[in-house]
């Protein structure tokens, strides 16, 4: 799923006050402060296989009713309970219409685009939670989804309180939780992981991790056909949409403070990553930088490169991914 930058109104800008040690909520030191408190729900048995079960499940996050799809093996429950990986999607272009069949209309998460992800880690033996994020298919907060690159900050915060929920789920392992983000859930990711150590590794697909200028720069450029340069007229079009965004917000936020990229020093969590070189959704150096910003900074990663236009991985490529995300948690 490829992040662009939103251009719809919204009646009503998302209002979130500052907390008590005057840090904007979303800054990463703002997420670092959240306080996240959150139980599950179980809310209806969905169609599984042999495999494993599947329901749904909802939390609030920030008093938003977040539904989330749970993923659990049927094989014999280990000893410490199930391993856990919370999977974080990507941008989709209509959040109401997350995970709704293509072909039917009707509510089938996680939608036909990822069908088949967070299925193959069940079947490998992990419980898989993935959660909505706020206003995407019938979760609340529609209007979160209008904040233009700020939105996956929301978003994390919702991962965040998808944690702290884990403990109402029956034989899981609360010791070893991981996560996997694909596109714009590498960014909801690395920024979930400057604000908790408690996933154990996570596992990065063809992340936005650039920071939010160069976002702008790289979608505003593709939305333009007839772009072959850019200047600063054109990054002042590029950026309007966030810089409305801003002005509207009840705390004063520095973009730079939200960027995940200029807190790789306090990152704690050992990363995989993985991104096909020709994937023009997301751009390959992006990840290329990250692993460069991870190396310098002397954290544990892995980063693999696959000859491939696929923006998400397919057959064996996609095997291939999921085989080296297993083998990497299981160092950890």
């Amino acid at each position: 799923m490829i992040l662009l930058s939103f251009s719809c109104k919204t009646e009503q800008e998302p209002t979130v006050k500052l907390d008590e040690n005057n840090l904007a909520p979303i800054s990463i030191e703002g997420l670092r402060s959240g306080i996240y408190d959150a139980r599950l729900s179980f809310e209806k048995n969905l169609i599984g296989t042999e495999k494993y079960k599947t329901d749904l499940w909802s939390y609030f996050s920030d008093s938003l009713k977040i539904y989330g799809l749970v993923h659990t093996p049927k094989m014999e429950v280990p000893a410490k309970g199930y391993p856990i990986l919370i999977f974080g999607h990507g941008f989709h272009p209509e959040p109401k219409k997350y995970g709704v069949s293509n072909k039917t209309g009707q509510d089938w998460r996680p939608g036909d685009y990822y069908r088949g992800i967070p299925e193959a880690y069940a079947e490998k033996g992990f419980l898989v939670i993935t959660p909505d994020y706020r206003g995407h298919n019938k979760s609340d907060g529609f209007e979160f989804t209008m904040t233009s690159y700020l939105a996956s900050s929301y978003y994390a915060i919702d991962v965040l309180h998808t944690i702290d929920a884990l403990s109402s789920l029956e034989n899981v392992d609360l010791k070893n939780i991981f996560f996997m983000g694909h596109s714009m859930g590498g960014d909801v990711g690395l920024k979930m992981l400057l604000a908790t150590n408690k996933i154990k590794a996570a596992s990065i697909w063809a992340g936005v991790s650039g920071t939010m200028w160069e976002q702008a720069m790289y979608y505003g450029k593709w939305s333009e056909d007839s772009a072959d340069g850019i200047t600063t007229e054109s990054m002042i079009r590029y950026t309007s949409r966030v810089d409305s965004v801003i002005s509207a917000l009840d705390f004063k936020y520095d973009v730079d403070s939200g960027d995940p990229i200029h807190f790789i020093k306090d990152l704690s969590t050992p990363l995989i990553i993985h991104h096909a070189t020709k994937d023009a959704s997301v751009p390959y150096q992006w990840s290329e930088s990250l692993a460069a910003t991870l190396f310098a900074n002397k954290k544990e990663f892995e980063f693999y490169s696959y000859d491939s236009e696929n923006h998400l991985f397919k057959n064996k490529n996609r095997e291939k991914a999921i085989d080296r995300d297993i083998a990497f948690f299981k160092k950890y």
